[in-house]
């Protein structure tokens, strides 16, 4: 099983990351990709990938932090994209529910790293939040530059949202919240192509039932994969099987590290 969305570099799980990673095995879990939020956590995200052979990386600015996006950063997100086992630009995007970014420099950031990763080929891990009209926006504004694929990462939206982006090939990743029990995703599910599902914890947050308020850690992918059976009406080892060629074709850099 695989964790498409995580930060082990989070003070909750750093002290734990050897003990986390030495467990994959017993668990299940095939892989994980850890995303950077700022330039602590991008630095951090790629030197776990250097130390850990299940782990990778992305570069790029959460847009919380957009008002601290300068040239600095974008010469650091280029400079370590160059290791082969930084696999996306992300965690990009909007939120503004918490708005801790004004809302232009969100939206100038957001479009300025969708530039940045079509010049280093790599994939787009979106985190959006109460934003989708702006960010659908900027997407259509910026599709020429849309050339290596695009994940919603703990997507939230409606099912009319996820058809219009499933048509033009976007992927979908989905974690602990589709567990909760007012979750009520089938509609949604009814509208995300099988071939374009993903699993995430986002640990250390949104422990999925019956875990929740303690800190999530990627040893839970097995509790999501099993509620996305549920909704998809199959087996979990074919859900399995489907969200691995689903990664693999959407972050093809990871190809060569496995079965090593």
């Amino acid at each position: 099983m695989i964790d498409s969305h995580l930060h082990l570099d989070d003070e909750r799980l750093a002290d734990k990351v050897d003990e986390i990673v030495n467990a994959f095995a017993e668990h299940g879990i095939e892989f994980v990709i850890n995303n950077s939020c700022d330039m602590q956590t991008m630095l951090a995200g790629v030197d776990l990938a250097n130390r850990y052979e299940k782990v990778f990386a992305t570069v790029g600015i959460h847009p919380h932090e957009s008002k601290h996006f300068n040239r600095e950063f974008v010469s650091k997100m280029k400079q370590l994209a160059t290791n082969p086992k930084v696999v996306a630009v992300g965690e990009i995007g909007l939120d503004y529910f918490y708005d801790l970014s004004d809302r232009q420099t969100q939206r100038d950031v957001f479009a300025e790293q969708i530039e940045i990763a079509d010049q280093l080929h790599l994939p787009l891990t979106l985190h959006i939040r109460d934003a989708y009209g702006d960010a659908w926006d900027i997407l259509r504004a910026q599709k020429k530059y849309l050339n290596n694929g695009v994940l919603w990462h703990c997507y939230s939206g409606s099912a009319e949202f996820a058809r219009q982006a499933a048509n033009v090939g976007h992927y979908f990743a989905f974690g602990g919240a589709i567990t909760f029990k007012n979750a009520k995703k089938h509609d949604v599910f009814e509208q995300v192509p099988f071939d374009r599902v993903l699993s995430e914890t986002d640990s250390p947050y949104m422990s999925p039932e019956p875990l929740r308020g303690r800190t999530n850690t990627p040893l839970n992918v097995p509790i999501i994969v099993a509620k996305m059976a549920e909704y998809y009406g199959k087996d979990v080892h074919e859900v399995e099987a489907q969200i691995h060629e689903n990664t693999l074709s959407l972050f093809p850099k990871i190809k060569k590290y496995l079965n090593r």
